[in-house]
Parts: C-alpha cells; structure tokens; sequence
C-alpha cells in the first residue's frame, strides 16, 4: 500500500515544532503503507517561489519527505497551494502511483489534496485537529478556507478526527461522509517512563503548554489553585512552557501568584525540552489543563503515559476519556475556578492518605490507545476499510 500524505502542518526548516504531532501519526504507520510526505512552508519575503526539495528519509526507509518553501508575500495561500501543485506534478511526472491520497489538516493543503485524489483517481481521507472549527470559542475559518474546507471534507472517502467532539463539528461541514476517531500519538520517549510517587510532601502540580491565558486560561488556573492553598491545601505547581505569545504573558502571571501568596508554590519555568517534560511528569503528583477549548492535547496523553491523573476541563475530546475511567482524573466545566480549587484539596488529602489513582493502570489505559503501535494500526486499519 502506498499513501500520498498533503500535511497542512509539519516540522521545518523554519518552525521546526510546526504539527510534530502530525509527524508522529505519520511515522506511527507500520511497513505495510509505504509513504511519501510532502509539506510547503513560506520561508520569508525574499524567498522566491521556487522549489527547495530539502528531501529526507526517515530511519525505516519507507517514508520519504518533500518540502517546498515559498515567499511570505501575499496571497501567502495561493503560493503555498502552487508549491503543493508543484511537488504533486513532479511525483507524477515520475510514475508515481498512490494508493491513497491522506490530507494531515485541511488547511493549505486542502485543494492540492483534492486535485491530487482526482488526478490519480485514488479516495481521499481526511484528519483532523484544528481547532477552528470550534466557532462557539470564538474560532473559526476565514472564508476562503471556510470554502476548501467543506470541498475537501464533502469530497473525502472517511473523516479521521482525533475526538468524537470534533469528529462531530467535521460532520457539519460535509454531512454523511463516514467518521473514525483515530486519537494523537504520544512521543515513544514517555512511554514506559512511568513516575516514582511518594505520599510525603505537598501536592505536586505540573502544568504545561504555551502559557497563551485566551486559551488554557492560565490566570483561571492561578486563581484556582490560590483557593486551594487558602482552604488549607499543601499545593506547588510547575508550569513549562511559553514560547511566543504565551512568554510574554508570564510576568504578568508570575505576579498574579505572588498578589494571591503563591510566589513561594507556583514556578513559571519557561519552555522545556521533551526529556525535560517527561522528567518533569515523572515527578508530579498531578497534571493540570484548565483550558477553554481543545481537541484532544497531547500533553493530557503524555501525562497519562506517565501514570499521572489528570485535572482538566471537559472541553473537546478530554471528557471522552476521562467520564469513562474516573482513575484517569477529574473533570471540571471550564472556567470554574471553585470546582479547580475543590478538586485540588481533595487530591491533596488522598495522597497523605496514599491514596491517589494508580499511576501502572492509567499508563496501560494510555499505552493501549495513545501508542505507536495503537495508532499506526488504527491508521491501517482506516486504510484497509476504504480501499476493500
């Protein structure tokens, strides 16, 4: 089986963080499905807009990496959707033949996707975890996107968002076109990192995303964990994080814990290397997300990984697994501060009393569903049932 993989979003030269997780989903797929991925990016505004293959192979040798990078200059779309043009009719001038064609985010890749499934005549499928299909969060599509956005989902053989909340609002777009969750992978280096917990001390929090408060309403979060510490709670919390827009917030943060008698409990650390994440969780006692809105957030996955409950907002796709499995954590209507605070002497009495959820069952509930393996044969699995 050989997939064509258009990814809106992905690693580069120029935002080498951009969709990793859409990288991980691809590299998660086993040896039966061949790929070849190709990616445009605007470099900067003295780029002309010819192609810059920067081809690489990934470690398995069956996936192959196609970039283009184009001028910033406006109309920055059409430049990226003529780069994915380009790179399409150069694999087709070469004989290649897919079996599939598989779009990672309809955004720029969106249109080139579809002329790429009508040019070789092959289904297309769709995944799935942008968030600006959640208008009632003040998210939403432009209107040329809002555009390519329903061709492409109306067009697609099978829709594969990552939560059955957004599988959902996918359906809005396109009605009747078939739906698979198929959830994030979780980076292999947390795997198996299953954290050392002790009863002794105070509550240990962790917190960690890009800090940027319209979205994980950080100074909700302070605030909660403020009431927790003045209804007697022994709380600290960590937070990671905060390159870009969510950095330059975090003074501001840091002296609303220090006007709430926090400065000595909550620690803004900045952004973290991944190893630096996954030791940061294998010391925490719980992990936090006290977001407005969400698809399904990697970190929460990471945590679980690890064996950490998880205190969050049920936004998206978070409530899909924790109502299920209350050992995975507690959920919380976003932007209730009291509940947060509630929750949180709560878990700070059961650790004194040992008796928090245990951390081997929730990394097996992760394992079975957020692995390499779990996705990658979840993936062929879509394949298989569009192709038969």
């Amino acid at each position: 089986m050989r997939v064509l993989h258009l990814a809106s979003w992905h690693p580069n030269k120029v935002h080498s963080q951009l969709g990793n997780f859409v990288r991980r989903h691809i590299e998660a797929l086993p040896k039966q499905a061949e790929g070849t991925v190709l990616h445009v990016w605007p470099a900067d505004r003295s780029a002309s807009d010819r192609m810059d293959p920067g081809l690489g192979i990934s470690g398995r040798g069956l996936l192959e990496t196609r970039f283009a990078y184009v001028s910033d200059f406006a109309p920055r779309r059409w430049r990226m959707e003529r780069g994915y043009m380009g790179l399409i009719r150069e694999l087709h001038a070469e004989g290649f033949e897919p079996d599939l064609i598989h779009l990672h985010i309809a955004a720029e890749a969106a249109r080139p996707a579809l002329n790429a499934a009508k040019l070789w005549n092959v289904p297309l499928v769709v995944s799935e975890n942008w968030t600006a299909y959640h208008a009632e969060h003040g998210r939403s599509f432009r209107a040329k996107e809002e555009r390519a956005v329903r061709k492409v989902l109306a067009a697609a053989a099978l829709h594969l968002p990552v939560s059955e909340h957004l599988g959902r609002a996918m359906g809005r777009y396109a009605p009747g076109v078939p739906s698979r969750v198929i959830p994030n992978v979780v980076d292999g280096r947390f795997d198996g990192a299953l954290g050392k917990r002790s009863a002794d001390g105070p509550l240990r929090l962790l917190h960690v995303s890009s800090m940027v408060d319209a979205h994980k309403d950080i100074r909700g979060m302070i605030r909660g964990v403020g009431a927790a510490v003045s209804s007697g709670a022994d709380v600290v919390m960590d937070c990671l994080g905060g390159a870009g827009a969510g950095g330059r917030e975090i003074a501001d943060y840091r002296n609303l814990a220090v006007s709430l008698g926090l400065g000595e409990r909550v620690r803004f650390l900045g952004p973290a290397a991944v190893d630096e994440v996954v030791v940061a969780m294998q010391a925490a006692d719980a992990f936090v997300l006290f977001s407005r809105y969400e698809n399904l957030p990697c970190v929460l996955l990471e945590a679980w990984m690890t064996g950490l409950p998880v205190v969050a907002t049920d936004v998206g796709g978070v409530g899909e697994h924790i109502r299920g499995h209350k050992d995975l954590g507690a959920l919380l209507d976003a932007g209730d501060e009291e509940a947060l605070a509630e929750v949180l002497v709560q878990w700070g009495a059961r650790k004194q009393k040992g008796m928090m959820p245990d951390g081997v069952d929730i990394a097996q509930y992760a394992r079975a569903r957020f692995s390499t393996e779990a996705v990658g044969q979840a993936y062929l699995e879509a394949y298989r049932s569009v192709l038969s």
